[in-house]
């Protein structure tokens, strides 16, 4: 037996948002800041607007091709402070207007409303970037809106000259507020814009340019101005790291964090360290879940093929107009899904550039599209299908749950390195600190390049034979990720010839100790 057939008011917006709200909260935490986090917080701490904008040109790093993202969380942090939970919190109300736009766009018969509420808010992906003080969730939340302006539009099609004003403007933001987080969010905005001129019928779009003139303009010229802003960035060499390419392995590892695996299977650093090795032990439950997904999409595939129309919308009349409407959504479909994805990844071939699944953030509301579909359906058929149904959900909640909690979840622990780095200093020890500069000096590290100092920690990357051998010896030598920031081996070759000792270790970062002659 079925749970009762839900009403629109059974999930009212007033308790979407108490629910979007209490679960997002839940995904934040105030761990410490890893290397990413910490570029966003060193530019946030700067004290005005012209000390901002000198940091974000010092670096020509990919930040600058975050202008509103960055710009926000500098003006966020005057307000709200700097600490590691408020600088995640700042990403929350974007995320959550977004997910509650999203939700209630989708029609409440077949319990979908709910089943969007669970998967948008519990979504492995989400909870992942929400807890991390970045833009992802921002461009997720700006993904949602667009994807849930899109439903509208598409479903009010060809019911009056021109679309609804606040569909219309809930697009706009969102393709505003996607392509002024990051550079890539101009490519998906692309898409976007190209699916509304497939869904919307020729006289919706000529009446919106007649009759709200001033917000498709005032659109136009803010993405021209967009435009042109990135290119300047990629023209005084502006871009992300370099440190490893796209390749095989990477590709899969977008797949494998867009659906959901992620919490299931090793951490990062270890996945980072071990590749594909690492995945073994876990093979049993990440088989359990590839199942459930593709039992999932199926069910989709199988309800796509099978729905009765939206009885919302006015349905063409004739065989052939039906056939054209649905050739226009797959059209749409295939632009959104196919093309960014394909742009994005040639990038990063022809770039040496290593594309990740958060690259991907404005795919997750097609897939929660398909989710959402083949879970409604299972669910609605009772039986082996309903509990294939709460197998996968059991599945995916416990994904979330793990990269919030579980330990190997968690990323490198600057706080923790930074407190080794102040007791050495207490004690009169010198100390090396082979890791981001911009870590410590969130902690307030006191970094420097005095190698002789006892009050000053000495700052590596990379070092050179030359360098080490000119600086007196330390007596802590503090290490992270030794493929980026001693990619010649230079120190771990100098800390085995001078019998350092491995000393405490914490994610992402081992300490090295002097080893002391009797």
């Amino acid at each position: 037996m079925g749970l009762p057939n839900l009403k629109p008011r059974d999930l009212p917006v007033g308790l979407t948002l108490g629910l979007a709200l209490a679960i997002s909260l839940a995904a934040l935490s105030a761990k410490s800041l890893w290397i990413d986090e910490a570029l966003t917080a060193v530019k946030a701490m700067q004290p005005n607007f012209h000390s901002w904008w000198q940091a974000m040109l010092q670096e020509r790093t990919s930040d600058l091709q975050m202008p509103f993202y960055m710009f926000y969380m500098w003006a966020f942090e005057k307000v709200f402070g700097a600490n590691e939970w408020t600088l995640r919190f700042a990403n929350l109300p974007w995320f959550v207007a977004g997910a509650v736009a999203f939700i209630h766009s989708l029609p409440a018969q077949y319990h979908r409303r709910w089943i969007a509420a669970f998967l948008t808010l519990c979504f492995p992906f989400t909870w992942y970037y929400l807890d991390e003080a970045r833009p992802y969730a921002m461009v997720l939340g700006a993904s949602l809106l667009v994807a849930a302006s899109l439903i509208r539009l598409n479903r009010g099609s060809g019911m009056a000259a021109a679309p609804d004003k606040s569909d219309l403007g809930m697009f706009m933001l969102g393709l505003l507020l996607l392509s002024a987080t990051t550079m890539l969010g101009m490519i998906w905005a692309a898409a976007a814009l190209a699916v509304l001129v497939v869904v919307l019928p020729a006289n919706q779009i000529v009446g919106s340019l007649k009759t709200r003139p001033g917000l498709c303009f005032g659109a136009a010229a803010i993405l021209l101005a967009l435009a042109g802003y990135y290119l300047w960035t990629l023209k005084i060499g502006a871009r992300g790291g370099a440190g490893a390419p796209t390749n095989v392995g990477s590709i899969l590892f977008v797949g494998y964090e867009l659906l959901g695996f992620s919490g299931l299977g090793p951490g990062r650093l270890q996945i980072r360290s071990s590749g594909f090795a690492a995945l073994r032990p876990y093979g049993l439950v990440l088989a359990l879940y590839a199942i459930a997904v593709m039992i999932l999409f199926y069910a989709a595939m199988r309800s796509s093929s099978a729905r009765v129309p939206d009885d919302h919308r006015p349905q063409p009349s004739g065989g052939l107009a039906v056939r054209k409407a649905k050739n226009r959504q797959a059209l749409a479909i295939g632009l959104c899904c196919c093309f960014p994805p394909a742009f994005i990844f040639s990038a990063g071939l022809l770039a040496h550039w290593r594309v990740l699944g958060r690259h991907f953030a404005p795919l997750i509301p097609a897939i929660l599209l398909v989710l959402i579909s083949g879970l409604s359906a299972l669910w609605s058929r009772g039986g082996t299908e309903k509990a294939a149904a709460l197998f996968f959900c059991g599945l995916m909640l416990f994904s979330s749950l793990s990269l919030r909690f579980a330990h190997r979840h968690e990323k490198d622990d600057y706080r923790s390195a930074a407190a080794v780095a102040f007791a050495a200093l207490a004690r009169g020890e010198r100390v090396w600190w082979d890791a981001a500069g911009e870590g410590a000096r969130y902690y307030r590290v006191p970094v420097g390049t005095n190698a002789a100092s006892t009050t000053q920690v000495l700052f590596l990357m990379n070092p050179s034979r030359e360098q080490l051998r000119a600086s007196p010896a330390p007596d802590v030598v503090i290490t992270s990720r030794p493929d980026v920031y001693d990619s010649q081996t230079t120190l771990a070759s100098y800390l085995n010839d001078q019998d350092f000792r491995r000393g405490r270790e914490f994610t992402g970062f081992t300490v090295w100790e002097r080893t002391r002659t009797q």
